[in-house]
């Protein structure tokens, strides 16, 4: 029964985790600096694709109130967002992108500008 149990509890687990599909896009400062490296900017949000929920995710430190966001294909150019979002955390509709590969850029008010890639399927 123990066996049952186990398999049973490592199976419903792993259905919930694969259930909320998430990863982090990596962003670059368009000068060359990278996410992650120092001297890192106090508003470089992390910024995440939720492939399930079919958003995207700004988490930002809250250094500043707010970022300027396009997303635009990474083939054609053509910008299919286009908005503002808070500083803090916000989530951005993706639903109704075509499958393909997108740039992201967002841009702080303090000048600092940051862009990524991600991928819809």
């Amino acid at each position: 029964m123990k066996k049952i149990t186990f398999c049973f509890l490592f199976f419903t687990v792993g259905f919930f985790l694969m259930a909320d599909e998430s990863y982090q896009i990596r962003i670059e400062q368009p000068t060359g600096g990278t996410h992650g490296n120092l001297p890192m900017p106090a508003d470089e949000p992390d910024v995440y694709h939720n492939i399930t929920a079919q958003e995207i995710i700004i988490d930002g430190p809250g250094a500043v109130s707010y970022y300027d966001v396009e997303i635009f294909s990474a083939t054609n150019w053509y910008i299919y967002v286009s908005t503002q979002v808070s500083g803090s955390y916000d989530t951005i509709d993706i639903s109704s992108l075509p499958q393909g590969e997108y740039v992201i850029t967002i841009d702080s008010p303090t000048g600092n500008s940051f862009e990524g890639y991600f991928e819809t399927y």
